[in-house]
Formats: structure tokens, sequence, C-alpha cells
């Protein structure tokens, strides 16, 4: 069994090229992931320290909130940058 032939491979190429989209908004991605991690470790920092464990659940909820937020900017089409039409 062989593999696709190069006319198959160069229609896929071209449909590849023409999606419609670049990549997403990825500095607010990262920032909202940075401060979830940052959030999941502070609360395990107070629950293992001994803090009170409100200071942990705060932190956890703020960090289940902070990662609904990154995945939500990160799945959502509008936030896609357009592709300029001659790039690859």
């Amino acid at each position: 069994m062989s593999g696709p032939s190069k006319e198959q491979l160069a229609a896929w190429v071209a449909d590849t090229r023409r999606v419609r989209f670049e990549r997403r908004n990825w500095p607010v991605v990262r920032w909202l992931a940075a401060l979830f991690v940052a959030l999941l470790m502070a609360g395990l920092a107070a629950s293992l320290l001994d803090y009170p464990p409100a200071l942990a659940v705060a932190c956890w909820a703020t960090a289940a909130i902070a990662g609904t937020a990154m995945l939500v900017w990160f799945f959502d089409p509008r936030r896609f940058k357009p592709r300029p039409p001659g790039k690859f």
C-alpha cells in the first residue's frame, strides 16, 4: 500500500493554506495560564503551611475562574487573528 500521491498531497497543502485564522492571541492565554498556575501553587502553599483553610479555598476558586477564562479565551474563534492572503 502506497502513500498519497503528489497531487493529493498538493491538494491537501492548498486546503491547509486556506485556513482563515493564523493563531490565537497567545499573550493573553499565557498570562491567564501563569495566573492559573500561580494561584494553584499559592493554594497548595496555604494548605501545606497551615494557613486558614479559607485562604486555600479562595486561591483554588480563583484559579478555577482563571482556568475557565483561559479556556474560553483559547477556544473562542473570535480571538483568532486573520491570516494574510499570501502567507502559508
